[in-house]
């Protein structure tokens, strides 16, 4: 049976799509999780990664499903430029999203530094180690090191990209979260959106660092309502409803 809406959630640089599978639980009945896993990364860690913007985004949009459902993007970091190209491709084919949530990165604009680190293994290294989430050891290991690098760089020029692609406006609710302590996209960064959208709903500023989403449940309840808004707007073309809080990952 077709959902009623689908939170669609993408991935930081390096990330794998599992980090979102707990947030179906908190999904109203009826609306499923969509976590698309890249090529090279988690489960499909054997895979060549993908640096081409463009085939990012044809892979996306094969595996968001039927766009009549009404859908909500979120992107955390890397995953926000994928978000807002993703939402472009679907208003450029006349299925936009309900409503699309960028969270802690700024517009394309702003990403040009990625191409330097994108070919400077040791900056791009030290930039995740002040991030903090990946363990000293992992770090001090030439082979975990070597695993790590392997998808980072890829998306460090997917960064790239997107900073030389000519920007649009966003025609869709446009949210925007950000971390009141991160120290790579701190909350002026992330405001920097408001020129690109013309419906824009404003910057929500949270505690916490860079991964502040997981940090405590205000993000995926802020999505959950933005799922139950997007069912309730009643673009679906099929209203039966599937088991609630499902998930996709993979």
């Amino acid at each position: 049976m077709s959902p009623t809406a689908r939170l669609v959630c993408l991935p930081y640089a390096g990330g794998s799509a599992d980090v979102y599978r707990p947030w179906a639980g908190g999904l109203p009945e009826g609306c499923e999780l969509i976590a698309p896993e890249l090529p090279g990364h988690g489960r499909r860690l054997p895979e060549e990664p993908l640096a081409d913007l463009a085939k990012v985004v044809s892979e996306l949009l094969a595996r968001i499903g039927d766009p009549a459902v009404p859908l909500v993007l979120f992107g955390h970091s890397m995953g926000g430029l994928l978000a807002y190209e993703l939402c472009q491709a679907l208003c450029a084919r006349g299925t936009p999203p309900h409503a699309l949530v960028v969270s802690a990165v700024g517009p394309p604009e702003l990403q040009g530094y990625a191409r330097h680190l994108a070919n400077d293994p040791d900056a791009l290294l030290d930039r995740v180690a002040r991030l903090g989430a990946t363990p000293p050891e992992v770090l001090a290991s030439p082979q975990m090191r070597a695993l790590l690098l392997r998808p980072l760089q890829a998306d460090f020029r997917l960064l790239g990209q997107a900073s030389a692609r000519p920007t649009r406006s966003v025609t869709v609710p446009f949210h925007a979260f950000a971390g009141d302590g991160d120290p790579v996209h701190p909350p002026d960064e992330v405001a920097r959106w408001q020129p690109h959208a013309s419906r824009w709903q404003g910057l929500r500023t949270l505690p916490g660092d860079h991964f502040f989403p997981w940090q405590d449940d205000t993000v995926p309840t802020l999505l959950a309502r933005l799922a139950r808004s997007a069912a309730a707007s009643g673009h679906a073309t099929d209203r039966r409803r599937s088991p609630g809080g499902t998930v996709r990952t993979g």
